[in-house]
């Protein structure tokens, strides 16, 4: 069997930056009111604390809930976010479209109603390989690696790209705190076959239960139809059961998979939805929360992007070294929970995105 690496690796943002002073100053109200409304709503409150609740607290009284900015589309498609992230990550591994055999892409959501981003990226930048949509929520580009690793280590294909994008303030109105929590962005990476080993191996596990927390619903706005994101009432406690087991089981079949020990991995990326998950997970799973990273504050939760952002700072940052064995997990609601592992073989790293208008190291 051959192996695969990641190479190009990047990210592209839209060009707005909206930091927590802009509901400050247009939404007062909506700060003030902040702990009754929106994300506080979804977690509930036991007398007895789990480690989630316990990662939590250390966030309950900022009513932005740990985070600083986020970057939002304004004019924006979410193929022209995944066009940008493309373009970066050929770029940076001196690919064009003719040297790629695949393009995988998922997003939340696509640019269209009936069919995703794919084809429309393709003509775009004028691939003339197969371009597939593969969505699996949040976990998406965790399993886009899993599967792209696969297929090239069967020899099917040397270089697949693969794009996710999130556009995910497309659906929620400013005039609602869940838009503090919501932001959007690309990722973006090739894998290609390697002489040395690089995917060691992954595992999934679906998460019926979490169907139903969080959906995307057409609405009556004002005698226009829009689309409109939500959350169940049940959502607290669905995320908050369901979070542990998740987790815990994704890692055991992943390490089983790699036939690796938890004590093998060197670092931890996570996907980070909140800005005390990174927190959670290393706790969770006992190890020390200095090898995990977190771009929550600069970025919010931005999807099936978590991933690739978390992972290309860890890399940008010096985290991570050539070598290491890195070890990526993902939860999505309504779809999967992913963990794949990999040996980092420092492939290169697209341009870096905007710096932030925070002071923030990630960590």
């Amino acid at each position: 069997m051959m192996h695969a690496r990641i190479n190009g690796l990047s990210l592209a943002f839209p060009d707005e930056i909206r930091p927590n002073a802009y509901w400050t100053e247009h939404h007062p109200e909506m700060v003030q009111g902040a702990m009754d409304r929106a994300l506080e709503r979804l977690w509930r409150r036991d007398e007895v604390r789990s480690e989630f609740e316990r990662a939590m607290e250390a966030f309950a009284k900022d009513p932005f809930k740990g985070a600083l900015e986020r970057r939002v589309v304004t004019i924006e498609s979410s193929v022209d976010l995944a066009v940008r992230a493309a373009e970066k990550s050929l770029t940076a591994a001196e690919l064009t479209p003719s040297d790629i055999d695949l393009v995988i892409v998922s997003t939340m959501r696509p640019d269209t109603i009936a069919v995703g981003d794919a084809a429309f990226l393709a003509a775009r930048m004028g691939f003339t390989c197969p371009a597939i949509n593969l969505e699996t929520a949040c976990s998406s580009s965790v399993f886009d690696l899993d599967t792209a690793a696969n297929l090239v280590r069967m020899g099917r294909y040397r270089r697949i790209l693969v794009v996710t994008t999130c556009t995910y303030s497309r659906d929620v109105e400013v005039s609602n705190s869940l838009a503090w929590f919501l932001a959007d962005g690309a990722g973006a990476f090739i894998v290609e076959s390697c002489p040395e080993e690089g995917y060691l191996g992954g595992a999934a596990i679906p998460t019926p239960e979490t169907c139903g927390a969080f959906s995307v619903d057409i609405v009556n706005d004002g005698g226009d139809a829009r689309l409109a994101m939500s959350a169940n009432r049940a959502a607290g406690k669905i995320l908050h059961d369901t979070a542990a087991p998740y987790l815990q089981r994704s890692v055991d079949a992943g390490l089983a998979a790699a036939g690796l020990q938890l004590s093998d991995i060197d670092f931890f990326v996570f996907n980070t939805p909140t800005a005390w998950y990174a927190n959670f997970c290393a706790a969770v799973l006992g190890v020390s929360r200095d090898r995990t990273i977190s771009t929550y504050p600069i970025y919010t939760n931005l999807g099936p992007v978590l991933m690739p952002a978390n992972l290309y700072h860890a890399a940008a940052s010096g985290r991570i070294s050539r070598g290491d064995k890195v070890l990526l997990y993902s939860v999505g609601s309504s779809s999967t929970a992913m963990c794949a592992i990999l040996s980092w073989q420092a492939g290169a790293l697209g341009e870096a995105p905007r710096p932030p208008l925070a002071a923030f190291n990630p960590a």
